[in-house]
């Protein structure tokens, strides 16, 4: 019986957790069925009570995503493995591009090669433009819409895209 009044009495009791690591920002108690959360301040976790036995998770800033896709993230960063676009194939004389860094609502890509043999526009859906018949001729990528940037030289295949400031970094995959 006082073993009992003796862990009833612990159940009540305050406690804090002094957490060491500055990017965990909450600490979680698993105690059976029961889950406590308390926020991180000044590096302590304070629960006004808390059960004996109790497993203690510490959840942490990792990283930053910036948009929808495909991320992976490790203890401190996060990295983009593949921005969210419509599906792509390739296919003789087509062009995927697939822009990775946020866009404003109607943005075009524009392709044009320098012979003047080709020259099309398509409005960028889900981070994607694709261009068929384009010839076998290097051409220029052009952003229109939004920060006027280009991209040469531009042949067959899927191309991953950014824009750094006004400067067009591609990558064929």
């Amino acid at each position: 019986m006082v073993w009992w009044v003796g862990a009833a009495l612990a159940q009540n009791a305050p406690l804090e957790v002094t957490v060491s690591d500055p990017k965990v920002h909450t600490v979680v108690l698993t105690c059976g069925r029961e889950r406590l959360e308390s926020a991180v301040r000044a590096g302590v976790a304070v629960f006004a009570s808390a059960p004996i036995g109790c497993a203690v998770e510490m959840i942490r800033t990792g990283g930053t995503i910036a948009g929808p896709g495909k991320w992976t993230c490790g203890l401190d960063s996060c990295a983009q493995d593949d921005v969210h676009h419509l599906p792509v194939s390739d296919a003789p004389q087509r062009v995927n591009v697939i822009v990775s860094t946020p866009m404003p609502a109607g943005t075009g890509l524009e392709v044009a090669c320098a012979d003047g043999s080709y020259r099309e526009r398509r409005t960028l859906v889900e981070n994607t433009a694709t261009f068929d018949g384009v010839p076998s001729e290097d051409c220029t990528l052009l952003f229109k819409g939004g920060v006027p940037a280009k991209y040469q030289p531009l042949k067959y295949g899927t191309w991953y895209c950014s824009l750094t400031g006004a400067t067009a970094v591609c990558t064929r995959r």
